[in-house]
């Protein structure tokens, strides 16, 4: 136990003890001895000296005594700590973390976290309900595929933590952007400017200036021709042509800028057609790890990085892959045949890809 520092008062106590006893001392000393001899002033002096030190010896390093009376017992017992029973101690429950200055308790955080995932599968859940897409056994693979991945993340959703809600509705809203691009590629959605046979038409293009999507599909028999010319700056510019296949013919293609706001167009098809103009950032992306698949003649928007390219032909006419130049006119032929075929492409790192054909073929990423 550490020794105790004295109060004033205990301090006061020694010092009349020790004074009381160096003052016998010295008058027992002056009475019995001569007080000339050189032994009595150093006998004085230890008896000056000696008593103090053995006293402070004795009270100054003692430690704390228990006390004696009632008093000083109630006074002892209120300041000591309280034991509890084990019963108390297991009927108070135990605090629990304490939180971050200003945050809110545990409890109303996680309960804030159910309710914003709840809302978040509720509005995901409405998003689903009211996409235009009805699956069809006819339909694309790949889009009956997507609508398949949309419909699982919601009952995911709904059967996951909190904390998992966030990615499962990401991965189902990526599927349902999917099939919104594949509907634009299948025309849905467009405003469509009518025709048959020959006709010149002007349209208004979107944008203020730069390059633009044409958008067009036409009636005919197999193997009849069709062509899309711009006629802006005094001549004929050849923009898309083909023949028409066993189905309805179509293609998405990238056409160069003309001047104003209106583009003029000549359209040779040998029944019903129809054309639309679109940005050119509605031009589909070939990305690392990404599957496109079409029918007909598209421009194809190639990410850098792409080395090679996996083509797949599944109709029976002809085909042909090809790059386009930053000024849209058609590079070399990368692959070319006809019927069912399944290619690996080198392609150059940075160009457009553009797909000729009159059936359905698949694109993406070959992984080298």
């Amino acid at each position: 136990m550490k020794p105790v520092r004295a109060s004033w008062g205990r301090c006061l106590a020694y010092g009349l003890i020790s004074g009381t006893a160096a003052f016998v001392v010295l008058m027992l000393a002056v009475g019995l001895l001569p007080v000339g001899d050189g032994g009595v002033a150093l006998l004085m002096y230890a008896a000056l000296v000696v008593p103090p030190a053995l006293v402070a010896r004795r009270f100054g390093s003692k430690p704390t005594a228990r006390p004696r009376n009632r008093r000083a017992l109630r006074s002892a017992s209120a300041h000591a700590p309280k034991l509890e029973s084990r019963s108390e101690r297991e009927s108070h429950p135990k605090p629990g973390p304490r939180s971050k200055s200003g945050s809110p308790p545990a409890p109303e955080r996680g309960a804030d976290a159910v309710h914003a995932a709840e809302q978040a599968v509720t509005e995901y859940g409405e998003l689903l309900t009211g996409h235009p897409y009805t699956p069809r056994p006819a339909n694309d693979p790949d889009d009956l595929a997507d609508y398949a991945t949309a419909l699982q993340a919601y009952e995911d959703a709904k059967a996951s933590t909190p904390e998992r809600v966030p990615e499962i509705l990401e991965r189902g809203r990526a599927a349902l952007e999917r099939l919104d691009v594949a509907a634009r590629a299948e025309g849905h959605g467009l405003t469509w400017i009518h025709g048959s046979g020959t006709t010149r038409v002007r349209v208004h293009r979107p944008g203020t200036g730069g390059r633009v999507l044409l958008v067009f599909e036409a009636e005919g028999r197999e193997h009849d021709a069709y062509s899309v010319s711009g006629t802006g700056f005094g001549r004929a510019t050849e923009l898309v042509k083909g023949a028409c296949g066993p189905d309805v013919t179509r293609a998405r293609v990238l056409v160069p800028p003309q001047r104003g706001a209106v583009m003029l167009l000549e359209v040779s098809a040998p029944g019903l057609w129809r054309l639309a103009l679109r940005p050119a950032g509605e031009a589909r992306q070939l990305r690392r790890g990404t599957r496109l698949s079409g029918r007909g003649v598209e421009s194809v928007v190639k990410a850098a990085g792409l080395r090679a390219v996996r083509f797949e032909h599944h109709g029976d006419g002809p085909f042909r892959l090809l790059t386009v130049t930053r000024s849209l006119h058609t590079g070399p032929v990368l692959a070319d045949g006809r019927g069912q075929a399944r290619l690996t492409v080198p392609v150059p790192d940075r160009c457009l890809l553009r797909i000729e054909t009159t059936g359905r073929w698949s694109l993406y990423d070959s992984g080298t």
